[in-house]
């Protein structure tokens, strides 16, 4: 029978609609028949069982379908029926037929053996007469396509799951984390939780603003602080990389900190070696860039900071090739977000100017600050690795020049005083975490023009006569830096350092395990810098006071070294080309200059010998440990070069602190995992043994002993032997 658009469906029609919703067809066609007296009944619970199954696929599309473990319920055909007429919920019209009462599943056991599954009590009678288990825990599939947001949901939780059950018998290889992290990423869901717990991820960050970002004053910390707390990380990706980054960097320089997180959460068989994180962290940070992105535009700071704490994490675990390509990209990016020409010849280069930004603001002061906070740290880093001896020719930041100058100093203040709009000066004589960092800035410009000549021409093509004076002048200059240092950043006077040390050891305040989610006892040291802001503070100007130093006279040798490498030089051509033409008086005059630098660069050899084992004895375990490979390889490159050159260049306290220097470099050698001790007990190279860190600590208290000996020696390194 055939009906007009404005007729009443037909009870035929009306089964139609009734059976889309779960019923069999032919049980509903049977149900028509016997409703055609009351068709207008039949309807109305025709459209109450389509209003049913409307609110029952969007609640599938929520929760991504059915949960294994609990049994899943097909559509019913009234919105007020229940399961069972026992349930107390109102009955079903009694114009439909009353065999359909009850649609719930078949449990699993009726399901397998094709039964009738007589639910009105749990167990069913058949399971009851088997005596087995009566239970729903199969999983069913939801009718139509599969919703691809639920199903990437639990995809991503699985791998999360994976995640934290491997290693429970032996530890993540790098293959099935880098298949984990690939899973996590093509499923769209990679955050903060793919490197570490939150409770873990916290403490880690906030490690990092108090040790590495004195040394590394970057990304701005209130507005970082702020996009974490937000959780940005699920929303940007440029945001997660450079979390991932920095957690890499911060690991990779102070490996004891992640372990005792990862401890006192029940988490160290995520990351039994901190290797591990740092390779997680780095792939993460790449994951979240894809494969394309070279080609993205626009670049953002956020992405040329993720690349430098990259490359700082190659450089502390090692991995040389790595370091360097990161920090080229870092130059690279610096270079496309405002290191260029100046639209005028007086103009210096600014990073507040985004043209692809949404933000009303013509110039942000955060992103000019930042920007030229990375320029200046990407710089020291190169000329620190210029004087290591590993800086590669994709390394070159060419000398500032009126056409193409570098930027500004960033401006001496807190991070807290850096706002968008405007830039609040603190009070005069304020020694903020930027005064240190620009002291740095300060002593490695002074190899400004050595680096000028090496680029454009090479110092051979210097007379000797200016080689010497060239580097006589920056001698000078990086001697003269740590004369202006406010009291916060100097050394303590000679004998006061062995009272300081002496009272960090009686403070008893030491790294405690976190103790999350209940408190961290007093003596713990991150209690205390947490609780009391000027004790954080203090902590950082001594973690930059040890490496202004150490800078320091890392740059002092290298211009005595390179002193007396072209005196060599300069003394072997000499005797194979002898100069006819030269008066007397000429000779004497130019011999007499040539004695007075010998004589300085003579006398500044010893005296660096001396100030080595003095900033040794002065700087403690505490203030080193975190930075501790930045700090121990300048250390190593000073000590070493002092010991390794021939008799003839050594004065009389070179000669005697031989054996005071050979112990140092000894340990810090064991330190940096560079000799035997770098072999690990454990077979999987991933894995960290109890030994293993018995041995670091002892490492460190190597150390320690070795700077109280010194210490309680008055400073002369002839006592130590």
């Amino acid at each position: 029978m055939k009906s007009s658009p404005q007729a009443s469906p037909s009870p035929l029609a009306t089964a139609h609609v009734y059976a889309s919703n779960g019923l069999d067809i032919v049980q509903a066609a049977r149900d028509a028949a016997q409703a055609i007296q009351n068709p207008q009944a039949l309807q109305h619970a025709a459209a109450a069982a389509e209003a049913v199954s409307q609110h029952q696929e969007q609640h599938h599309a929520q929760i991504g379908g059915a949960v294994p473990g609990i049994p899943d319920f097909p559509p019913v055909s009234d919105a007020t029926q229940h399961l069972d007429s026992g349930t107390g919920g109102a009955m079903r019209d009694p114009t439909i037929n009353p065999k359909l009462t009850r649609l719930r599943r078949a449990c699993d056991l009726c399901s397998r053996r094709k039964v009738k599954c007589d639910d009105s009590n749990i167990p069913c009678k058949p399971c009851r007469e088997l005596g087995a288990d009566c239970t729903w825990e199969r999983e069913t599939k939801r009718r139509g396509p599969p919703n691809k947001h639920a199903e990437a949901a639990k995809a991503a939780k699985r791998a999360r799951l994976e995640i934290a059950t491997v290693g429970t018998s032996a530890s993540p290889s790098p293959q099935t984390a880098a298949k984990t992290l690939m899973d996590i990423s093509s499923d769209g869901m990679l955050d903060a939780e793919s490197i570490a717990p939150m409770p873990v991820l916290e403490l880690l960050v906030d490690d990092f603003f108090t040790y590495i970002h004195p040394l590394a004053p970057f990304p701005h910390e209130p507005t970082f602080r702020h996009s974490f707390a937000n959780r940005e990380d699920r929303s940007r990706p440029e945001f997660l990389g450079l979390l991932a980054s920095m957690i890499s960097a911060l690991v990779s320089s102070f490996p004891r900190s992640a372990r005792e997180h990862l401890k006192a959460q029940h988490s160290t068989h995520l990351f039994p070696k901190a290797i591990v994180l740092v390779e997680q962290c780095r792939d993460i940070a790449l994951l979240t860039r894809g494969s394309k992105w070279i080609l993205k535009q626009p670049k953002t700071l956020d992405d040329a900071c993720t690349s430098y704490f990259l490359g700082l994490a190659g450089a502390y675990t090692l991995q040389w090739n790595s370091a360097r390509h990161f920090m080229a990209e870092t130059l690279i990016l610096i270079r496309e977000l405002g290191f260029m020409r100046p639209k005028h010849p007086a103009d210096l280069p600014t990073f507040g100017t985004d043209p692809y930004s949404q933000e009303s603001l013509p110039f942000n002061q955060v992103k000019d600050q930042i920007g030229k906070r990375l320029f200046w740290c990407l710089l020291l880093g190169i000329r620190s690795m210029a004087q290591l001896g590993i800086a590669g020719a994709d390394l070159v930041i060419a000398p500032s020049t009126p056409s193409l100058p570098y930027p500004a100093y960033p401006e001496n203040v807190d991070d807290i005083c850096v706002l968008a709009n405007e830039i609040i000066h603190q009070a005069e004589g304020t020694v903020t975490l930027l005064t240190g960092f620009r002291f740095g800035i300060d002593i490695y410009t002074t190899m400004n023009g050595v680096v000028s000549l090496e680029l454009a021409y090479g110092m051979s093509t210097l007379p000797w006569n200016d080689q010497r004076i060239l580097l006589r002048d920056g001698l000078i200059a990086a001697k003269s830096i740590t004369d202006n240092l406010p009291p916060e950043l100097q050394l303590a006077p000679q004998g006061e350092d062995v009272l300081l040390l002496a009272a960090l050891d009686e403070s008893g305040l030491q790294y405690v395990p976190p103790a999350w989610p209940n408190a961290q006892p007093s003596h713990d040291v991150r209690n205390l810098i947490k609780t009391q802001p000027a004790q954080r503070r203090r902590l950082q100007y001594e973690i930059q006071k040890a490496n202004i130093f150490l800078s320091q006279l890392a740059t002092r040798s290298y211009f005595v070294e390179s002193y007396f490498n072209l005196r060599d030089v300069h003394l072997a051509e000499e005797e194979a080309n002898p100069v006819e033409n030269r008066s007397v008086e000429e000779k004497a005059l130019q011999d007499e200059d040539d004695m007075e630098i010998h004589s300085l660069m003579a006398a500044e050899r010893e005296l660096i010998v001396q100030n080595l084992l003095e900033v040794m004895g002065s700087i403690s375990q505490r203030n080193m440990e975190p930075n501790g490979l930045s700090l121990i390889n300048k250390i190593r490159q000073v000590a070493s070069t002092l010991l390794n050159n021939s008799n003839d260049r050594k004065g009389p306290l070179a000669i005697k602190s031989e054996h005071a220097l050979s112990q140092l470099i000894d340990i810090l050698i064991k330190m940096e995992k560079t000799g035997p001790a770098a072999a690990s007990r454990a077979t999987d190279p991933t894995q960290m043994t109890a030994e293993d860190e018995e041995e670091e600590l002892a490492h460190w208290a190597d150390l320690r002993e070795y700077q109280m000996r010194f210490a309680a020696s008055g400073g002369f390194a002839g006592n130590l032997l």
